[in-house]
């Protein structure tokens, strides 16, 4: 069976990244449209951008109010303030859900209708407005992935719009927009980034080249999650680097039953992503394990695990008790009691999961059984 990489944008890495601004968008059109949300604005970030896009000379208007899990009247209201501005080109500053917005926008702006027209892979032709991402978060690897995630309120799925003509033309990567991340924030989407390489290093779409970043952002995660979680500037930047990496190994390899129970528990709850992965990381983590235990025992070793005398079924087991002890060390929820879920919601999350874009990546078959046995693990 055929295997498939697909490339990436190009990465602008590392102090002076936002610098290169300027130049990129005069070369893609005339006007832009930051895209962002609040938090962005509060904390100082879209000014730190803004003042480098004013050195184009391009006219910049902002939208704003990007949620979290966005739907699909988020991308509606900014392609609205798009098109009332004329903007040809997008840049999102922010975390994923930013990004997603951005990317949803360029496809309605050239391609027409609602962003649910194109629900699934490869569902438009035109290829849409340029973007350039910005992230300012360390987990969701949207920056560098051929799709997006947009929630349908009137079904309560998380939308998945995939297609090579989604990549960001460029994403900037300055360690100056994460430098004062609150360290909640960087735990959460840090363990999506994890998520994002652990499961795509166990998928069944796996490949040696998404097998070799997936398993080097797992050890850069592994070294620096706690320390980023604590405010330390280094491994903030570095996380920022295994969150682009976690993106372009997952992006063809794909997911598994974390992100169906997740995508889920978000669509319904509003649950925050990166809290989400999270709290359901592990319990996957154990059930898939008889599927590939070498490629657990690997992951534990990246996690640091001195698996010396261990065969490859005895390391595996260490893996999800390795991630286990990083949601500790973090302080992420780790239980569906703390976000405000209890067991009465489970079966209609168990149904939804089930058939969810992401479930058939696992390496290991879930039934309806299994994932309500996962919800209730993660009570």
């Amino acid at each position: 069976m055929s295997q498939h990489f697909s490339s990436p944008p190009r990465l602008v890495l590392g102090e002076g990244a936002l610098e290169q601004l300027s130049k990129e968008l005069r070369n893609l059109g005339t006007k832009v449209l930051v895209v962002t949300d609040p938090g962005i604005v509060a904390a100082g970030i879209l000014a730190i951008v803004t003042n480098v896009l004013n050195d184009s000379g391009l006219d910049i208007d902002v939208f704003s109010d990007v949620v979290g899990n966005p739907d699909v009247s988020t991308v509606e209201a900014a392609e609205k303030a798009r098109s009332n501005s004329g903007a040809d080109i997008l840049v999102a500053i922010g975390g994923g859900s930013s990004m997603d917005v951005a990317k949803s926008v360029a496809v309605v702006a050239t391609n027409g209708g609602s962003i649910a027209d194109y629900e699934g892979v490869d569902k438009f032709t035109t290829t849409p407005l340029p973007v350039i991402a910005v992230p300012t978060t360390v987990g969701s690897g949207s920056e560098v992935t051929k799709g997006a995630v947009i929630t349908n309120p009137a079904t309560h799925v998380k939308m998945v719009i995939v297609s090579d003509l989604m990549f960001a033309k460029i994403a900037l990567l300055d360690r100056r927009v994460v430098a004062g991340l609150p360290g909640r924030i960087a735990a959460t989407t840090g363990m999506d980034a994890l998520t994002h390489a652990i499961e795509a290093y166990v998928a069944k779409g796996a490949n040696p080249v998404t097998d070799a970043i997936n398993i080097g952002a797992i050890e850069i995660i592994g070294q620096n999650l706690v320390a980023a979680s604590k405010g330390d500037e280094d491994a903030l930047y570095q996380m920022l680097v295994a969150s682009s990496m976690a993106g372009i190994g997952f992006h063809d390899a794909g997911l598994g039953a974390v992100h169906a129970l997740a995508n889920t528990l978000g669509a319904h709850f509003g649950v925050h992503h990166g809290t989400a992965n999270a709290l359901f990381l592990p319990y996957v983590m154990d059930f898939n394990v008889s599927s590939a235990p070498a490629r657990f025992a690997r992951i534990a070793r990246a996690l640091g695990v001195d698996t010396t005398g261990l065969d490859d079924d005895q390391a595996s087991l260490a893996a999800a008790a390795a991630v286990h002890q990083l949601a500790v060390d973090t302080g992420v929820p780790r239980k569906l009691s703390e976000v405000g879920v209890s067991e009465d919601a489970i079966e209609t999350l168990a149904k939804d999961a089930l058939v969810q874009a992401d479930l058939p990546g696992n390496p290991r078959e879930a039934s309806l059984e299994d994932l309500i046995d996962l919800y209730r693990k993660a009570l």
